[in-house]
This record gives structure tokens, sequence and C-alpha cells, in this order.
């Protein structure tokens, strides 16, 4: 699960308490979203991995529903990594040692030729440093041709200077919009985002997270086929943190953010959107339910704004900053209040209380205020929303 909640977290709140719209006519809401000039079907796109390494894999993305294709990433030379490459890990994430292309990038010129011949949205992704950037920048623009190019900062240091001196180097090489994909692993995030600002047209966030380690408890031996076992952490695991980061690069900076870290359903993207991206790219879901994923996600992410009563992807995007602007703030430590009338006696919440301050009486739940120290975790059982946070 996502770690922010469920059918009781702020989206919940939001939809009730911001809009809470009931169209008399039921009508569809338009998934159709233009990035950086770029039109899109709709703002589910591939994130560049596995799922995309070559044309064959890129026209299936798009045939399982994805509004664009992001391809894996090439450098100037092959990538040679050790099998194993990924691997299943804890809160349904993936763990991960590939690097990038194991194909030459002269190789990848006709996969990527494939994709534009259909008439499908491309976005060629490369890396990694300033002088691979003014090789492999022209030649993609030129041979290519492709609607963007999106630039992975996975290996180019953590601290902020050189990441804007790959921006520059590429903004120098190629007239194509330029997106900048963000590692999480950075110390400042909002410095980044503003120095880069300049030369990129879009940002990117997040990359998978690491090194992180994990392994055979039976055997002891590791899962991966790295150095001693690392790898980088992908999945349902890492959107928490992808929803932080997507929300400090769009606060500090106008340029279009697109969301990617753990989507898995309709309403991880719509978190996404709002915390302000402009679109969604997923991959770890991808290879873990074939290329029908993000069709999948389109279609919920429709429903989803069919029944809240939106019309667009553009009416929700950034509703959490408002949300956040207007929350209520406590003056002390609160105390959880359970309206009788909506508890239906699950017990759920009592059994989840560490601290004794639930009981039952009857078929319903109360609360014993001495020992109610307002964490709220106990509303996040309920989902009948029966119980939220007062002043004591």
């Amino acid at each position: 699960m996502s770690g922010l909640g469920d059918e009781s977290d702020f989206l919940l709140s939001i939809s009730i308490s911001i809009k809470n719209k009931h169209p008399k006519e039921v009508k569809m809401a338009e998934l159709r979203v233009k990035v950086t000039g770029i039109e899109f079907r709709n703002p589910v796109l591939t994130a560049a991995g596995p799922n995309v390494r070559n044309g064959e894999m890129m026209l299936k993305a798009f045939e399982g529903g994805a509004g664009g294709v992001v391809a894996k990433t090439v450098s100037v030379r092959p990538a040679r990594d050790t099998r194993p490459t990924i691997r299943k890990t804890v809160c349904r994430g993936l763990v991960n040692c590939e690097t990038w292309s194991e194909l030459p990038f002269e190789a990848m010129l006709e996969e990527y030729r494939k994709v534009k011949d259909a008439g499908i949205p491309l976005i060629v992704s490369i890396g990694y440093t300033p002088k691979d950037m003014r090789q492999l920048g022209p030649i993609i623009e030129r041979e290519v041709e492709p609607d963007a190019i999106e630039f992975s900062t996975h290996y180019s240091g953590r601290s902020v200077e050189p990441l804007v001196e790959v921006a520059k180097a590429l903004r120098e090489s190629v007239n194509l919009p330029i997106w900048m994909k963000i590692s999480p692993n950075l110390p400042d995030i909002e410095e980044l985002a503003v120095k880069a600002s300049p030369f990129v047209d879009a940002f990117v966030a997040i990359n998978s997270y690491g090194p992180v380690l994990d392994f055979d408890v039976e055997t002891g031996e590791p899962i991966l086929g790295s150095e001693y076992g690392q790898g980088w952490l992908s999945g349902q695991a890492i959107l928490p943190i992808a929803l932080r980061i997507v929300h400090q690069v769009t606060s500090v900076q106008a340029k279009p953010v697109i969301g990617v870290g753990g989507i898995e359903r309709g309403k991880d993207a719509i978190k996404f959107f709002m915390v302000g991206a402009s679109a969604v790219q997923i991959c770890s879901a991808a290879i873990r339910y074939g290329h029908s994923i993000y069709g999948k996600v389109a279609k919920e992410i429709e429903k989803w704004l069919d029944e809240h009563g939106f019309s667009s992807v553009d009416e929700v995007r950034g509703l959490f900053k408002e949300k956040l602007k207007s929350r209520k703030k406590f003056d002390g430590i609160p105390v959880m209040h359970i309206e009788e009338s909506k508890c239906t006696g699950c017990k759920l919440c009592v059994r989840a209380c560490v601290h004794s301050a639930l009981y039952m009486d009857g078929d319903v739940a109360k609360v014993i205020p001495e020992n109610c120290i307002g964490c709220g975790y106990c509303q996040d059982m309920c989902n009948f929303g029966a119980m939220w946070l007062v002043e004591r």
C-alpha cells in the first residue's frame, strides 16, 4: 500500500470538502493532456526501464493503453548488468541492479523509429555526463526526431552543480523539449529544481531509491547479481517519497512535473495530480502485471474523475496544495471523536489502538480521552467515515 492511507486518506477529504460535485448528466472526463507541447491521449506514460527496452515492448505498451512512451535509458556505451537484475522485496516493491540499456545506442535508433513510424508520442531517455549529452543529444534529435529527450541524473552525482551542468550541456546541444529525471537521493531537491529550471522544459520525479539491500533469509544469499547484492528500490514502497518530491518541485518552480514511483491504481495517479503533477509514468507495475496496466490505470483515473464530478485532470491538479493551506491545525493534543450513528461495530479501530484508548460499548466503539494521544492511526481503520480528531 502507499503508506498514506486508502479510503480514509486525504483523497476522501479533498473529494468531499473541496468539490463534492454530483452533476445531473454523467460525462466522461477528458483524459488528454499536453505537456511541453506534446499531446498525449491520456496522462499515463511508460517510465524508462526494462518494460520498454526495445521497439516491440514500446509498441505493446501503447497497445496496452499508455498515453505515450518513454524509452529505456541509453548511454554512449552499452551497460553490462550481472544477473539476476530484478527481484521482489517488501511492501510490494521491487529491487533491481539494472543500469541502462545493454544495447548500443546505435542499435536503439531503429527501435525508436518503429515507435515514431506508428505515430506514438516518443520521449527518448539518455544519460549521463555533460559529454554524453553533447554526443547523444544531437544524434537522437537528428536521426529519430523524438517529441522530447529525458535525461537521467541517476549516476551523475549527488550535488547540485554537476547536475545543472548536465542540463546545460543538453540544452546547448538540442532544440527539443528536455525532461530532467530526478533521483530521490539528492540532498537538496528544491535547489536543484530552481537552478535547473532555466535549462529544462519539465521534471520527472522520481527515479528509484537506493542503494538498498535485501536477500534470501533461508539461504543468506543475495538475490541480486550486483557487487554485494545491493540494488534500487521501486514500486509501491517509494510512492510517499515520490509524492513528497513532486510536491516540492512543483512548489518552487513553474515547469511541469511528471510523477513516477509506485503507481498501480488510478487513485495513486490522482494523488500525483493533486500534489501538482501534469502526467505520470509507470515501470514497476508493468513489470509485475504486464502492459495492460497503463490502460487499467487510465480507465481508473477516468472513473474516479467521473465519480467525483471532475471534467479533467487539470481540475484536480494542485488540490492537495489548496487543502494544505486551509487544513485545521490543533492548538494542543486533539482527541479522537467517534460518530456513533456511523459506527458499524467492526472493532478494527479498537484492535489497532496500542494505547488502549478505544473500547466497545455494545455495538459501538468509544474513546477513553485520557488514553488517547491524538495520533490519528485508528481513523485509517474506519471505512465508514465515523472517526475524526477534534479539540479536547
